[in-house]
């Protein structure tokens, strides 16, 4: 399912066509007034596990954000097999003990976490980006069994001297660009750069690429 909670109608508008031709399920989420990006996205993830999953009750679920696609055939179920949380561990920057799983892939087992109020915000007092509410209310009372951390791999690309450092992670997902490298990603000419090697090297060529422009 495609979540989106992009500002711009237009963009809305666009998604939801590709997802309609791709037969993928879309949902809109309701404005989000929240202008700090971080934040947004948290209380985005929090009005879906409380008003999507919950009422689902997966045996899994999970997020993936925008810009990290996966390139080959995917077993997020056998990556979870015997573990309440999957994803990339993140750190703290303030506190030693303090991590989290980075909200743009990060999947959990329903069952471990149905009773619990999940908050995806930021604590940015101690270091920790969008997902870090969720260190006092799930991830300090895990044991090191319980995690499943994708490992994460460079990917570091050269087009025509446009360099940038981006990831692999699991050895199946690619994303695209950190926050250093935003204002590089956000240029027409790379978007259609990087674009082109995600179709060509990964997804098997262009031909069916629905969205032509950068």
């Amino acid at each position: 399912m495609v979540i989106d909670n992009s500002s711009d109608r237009t963009a809305r508008v666009r998604i939801a066509d590709i997802c309609r031709a791709r037969k993928i399920a879309y949902f809109g989420l309701p404005r989000n007034r929240e202008s700090h990006p971080n934040r947004s996205h948290g209380i985005s993830m929090n009005w879906i596990f409380h008003n999507i999953v919950r009422p689902l009750r997966p045996e899994l679920f999970g997020f993936l954000d925008h810009d990290c696609f996966p390139t080959v055939p995917v077993d997020i179920a056998a990556a979870m097999e015997g573990k309440i949380v999957h994803g990339s561990k993140r750190p703290a920057q303030a506190d030693p003990e303090a991590w989290f799983l980075w909200a743009g892939f990060c999947f959990f087992r329903f069952s471990a976490v149905q009773g619990l109020d999940l908050d995806f915000t930021p604590r940015f007092a101690s270091g920790m980006d969008t997902g870090g509410g969720n260190w006092s209310l799930l991830y300090r009372g895990l044991g090191e069994n319980d995690v499943s951390d994708a490992q994460k791999t460079a990917a570091d690309l050269d087009f025509d001297g446009m360099e940038a450092n981006h990831r692999m992670l699991g050895g199946a997902f690619f994303h695209v660009g950190g926050a250093s490298h935003r204002k590089l990603v956000m240029t027409p000419r790379y978007r259609r750069l990087i674009s082109d090697h995600v179709w060509e090297t990964h997804l098997g060529g262009g031909e069916s690429r629905l969205v032509k422009d950068p």
